[in-house]
């Protein structure tokens, strides 16, 4: 089996994704492709069934699917891969077909490192990175240009710092994590007293602590805590999208995931496989329970309980909100028929009163 990215035969392909595979083994694989666009020699999946319609048409070789899909839905001559899961799958085949990038091994002359400064076997500094006294890197890392690392900061191993990415003094991180450019890690809390017409800073001392296998996107911003021997905490297995705020104290169990432009309000604790979907808010010192989904663009207000779906403004439990929904929708019409009705008891009493007046 090819180890720089391919290519694989098809039957080196199945065995790696434990695919029932209908087709030709020995046909090559050279690439992958989306559905639509894939070429003789390449791979394509269908994880959703509105692109089976594409799956009868592709001009891939192969496609992987799920293990319920008929054989007849799939285009003559393109071989079939069946698995549990086409969109695990596919991210494991795409591991293997991608291209490889160079990791070199070194500090680069152009990067400046502080004189007590640890850094492990097997790590890359690129270009003018800036790794501050007592800064530690672990085996393996990749710490990319511009990036700064701070004063007693700690990075574990196999992880990779792209450009450009803050980490700031004492600041714990576990190993493969990923942390895209822009990102600021230890960046200082929002936390002000108010003074007579203005505002007094509140130093912000504490650190933070995040777990192993994190991902962090770009420009999102992990605030540090207020207080000494205290921590902002992202969990094992933690997924960051892009331009995410987390304040400080926040708390974030083992494999959530929170989508791109949430805000964490302070001392916000998540439990564990909570999704937060995208450009919602929590506000402060609320617990969110665990295997919990809040919709994208809620506004949480109170705490949520454990294995809950809520969404909406203040956001209410899925069902409720949906209803809620549903009625704002129908509001138009009621209008129309209040008013009818309206017109229809004035006309009413008019003639009520016509007639009280005849008898008289």
């Amino acid at each position: 089996m090819s180890a720089d990215g391919g290519p694989y035969t098809l039957a080196e392909i199945a065995e790696v994704i434990e695919a029932e595979l209908s087709g030709r083994g020995d046909l090559v694989i050279h690439g992958i492709a989306d559905i639509r666009d894939a070429k003789p020699g390449e791979i394509a999946f269908v994880a959703n069934p509105k692109y089976l319609k594409e799956a009868a048409q592709t001009k891939a070789s192969a496609v992987i699917v799920s293990k319920s899909v008929q054989a007849e839905r799939i285009s003559p001559g393109t071989a079939a891969l069946y698995v549990d899961d086409p969109y695990l799958a596919f991210a494991a085949v795409l591991s293997l077909l991608a291209p490889k990038r160079e990791k070199r091994v070194g500090v680069d002359s152009r990067a400046v490192l502080g004189d007590t400064a640890a850094i492990g076997e097997a790590v890359w500094v690129q270009p003018y990175a800036v790794i501050a006294d007592g800064a530690r890197i672990g085996r393996g890392t990749v710490v990319g240009s511009f990036a700064y690392i701070g004063e007693d900061a700690v990075i574990g191993e196999d992880c990779l710092i792209y450009p450009h990415v803050t980490i700031r003094e004492g600041s714990r991180i576990g190993s493969r994590v990923i942390l895209h450019s822009g990102v600021v890690i230890g960046s200082d809390g929002f936390g002000f007293a108010r003074e007579g017409a203005s505002y007094r800073k509140i130093p912000q001392v504490g650190t933070v602590l995040i777990g192993d296998d994190v991902e962090i996107g770009a420009n999102a911003a992990i605030d540090r805590a207020a207080m000494p021997n205290d921590a902002t905490v992202i969990g094992n297995g933690v997924k960051i999208d892009n331009l995410v705020q987390v304040g400080h104290n926040v708390k974030i169990g083992d494999n959530s995931l929170i989508v791109a432009l949430v805000g964490l309000s302070g001392s916000v604790e998540l439990g564990q496989n909570v999704t937060i979907a995208g450009q919602t808010g929590l506000a402060g010192h609320l617990r969110i329970g665990d295997n919990t989904v809040i919709a994208a663009r809620s506004g949480v207000t109170k705490d949520v309980p454990s294995n809950s779906y809520y969404s909406g403004f203040p956001a209410i439990k899925h069902s409720d909100d949906l209803k809620h929904q549903a009625y704002l929708r129908r509001m138009p019409r009621m209008a129309e028929e209040i008013r009818a009705l309206r017109k229809r008891v004035e006309e009413l009493e008019a003639d009520r009163g016509v007639s009280h007046s005849a008898q008289k």
